[in-house]
């Protein structure tokens, strides 16, 4: 998110106060600011659905952190409702139920990821692990088959061995459950990239921009077709006042996903301060016509149309 710029440009708002929380890391706080919007507004937009549910992961991820499973499994599903077409939220849910020992509702967790994203291979061994502690082999063997089909090359001999184990057995290899788990541990993808991630993220709250350019251009290089890294980038430069250097991320973030409101945002902005108001007000068009109720979107365009008038 990291709209610190924006809010110093845009008028006193509940939004803007959520946002102001957000981007100081309370997300608690600012996900119950959020989740009041919604219900005070008729029609919110899509920005602000999508803001509260990134506060709502945040503040689950930070109580899992801490161990209150509970309360980080409340903000999950409030994510889930918010957001219910992202599989990620609904995986990383069924592994909390997984943890609080809940697997019928871990099962029906990872079985609406793979109903919204069938190749999700992390979902899919995910809900194939579950099923052999259950003692559900078949079920368990019909995931794995069908992980190896769109696992990568490197995966699926493992998957198909353990696939093999499962069809020679009697019953569900229950005694070998550890031995299962650490094998499909190595083939589920690695969350290495989020930690990273989450770590720039925290650099930048701490106003530690420069640390967060030199993750972020390191993870560029290693996913250059990842929009959202381009577009943290973009921020961590913004926030170095490197603007062109950050309007150049932005851009690539957008040519990789047109569709990338936030990217698209925060490029007006920073072609706004640059004094590219033509190309900030084509951009933010753009993002209204998208989200017609993004009110920081308007409060910009509002901006540019007054400095219009004054020039």
């Amino acid at each position: 998110m990291f709209l610190r710029k924006l809010f110093r440009l845009v008028p006193g708002s509940s939004l803007r106060h959520a946002l102001v929380h957000f981007d100081a890391g309370e997300f608690e706080t600012a996900a119950g600011e959020l989740d009041a919007l919604i219900a005070a507004t008729p029609a919110p937009g899509e920005n602000l659905v999508r803001y509260a549910a990134e506060a709502h992961v945040e503040a689950g991820r930070r109580r899992a952190a801490t161990g209150d499973v509970e309360a980080a499994i409340a903000h999950f599903e409030r994510a889930v409702t918010l957001r219910p077409r992202y599989a990620d939220l609904h995986t990383q849910l069924a592994r909390l139920y997984e943890s609080t020992d809940r697997p019928d509702a871990a099962r029906a967790a990872f079985e609406r990821a793979l109903s919204i994203h069938p190749g999700y291979l992390e979902a899919r061994l995910g809900l194939a692990r579950l099923l052999v502690h259950l003692g559900e082999g078949g079920a368990a063997l019909r995931q794995l088959q069908e992980a190896a089909r769109s696992a990568p090359e490197s995966a699926a001999g493992a998957l198909q061995e353990i696939a093999s184990k499962l069809a020679t057995a009697a019953e569900p290899p229950r005694a070998a459950g550890a031995q299962l788990d650490a094998l499909l541990d190595t083939l589920a993808p690695a969350p290495a990239l989020g930690e990273r991630i989450a770590a720039a993220q925290q650099a930048l709250r701490a106003g530690d921009a420069a640390r967060a350019i030199a993750a972020l251009k390191e993870l560029v290089q290693q996913h250059p077709d990842y929009p959202d890294l381009h577009h943290l980038l973009g921020v961590a430069y913004d926030a170095e006042e490197m603007t062109d250097d950050a309007i150049e991320e932005f851009e690539r973030a957008l040519g990789l996903n047109p569709h990338y409101a936030e990217a698209r945002l925060n490029l007006g902005l920073a072609l706004f301060r640059r004094g590219r108001d033509s190309e900030a007000e084509r951009h933010l068009r753009r993002v209204t016509k998208q989200d017609p109720a993004h009110d920081l979107a308007h409060s910009l365009l509002e901006r540019i149309a007054t400095r219009s008038d004054v020039h």
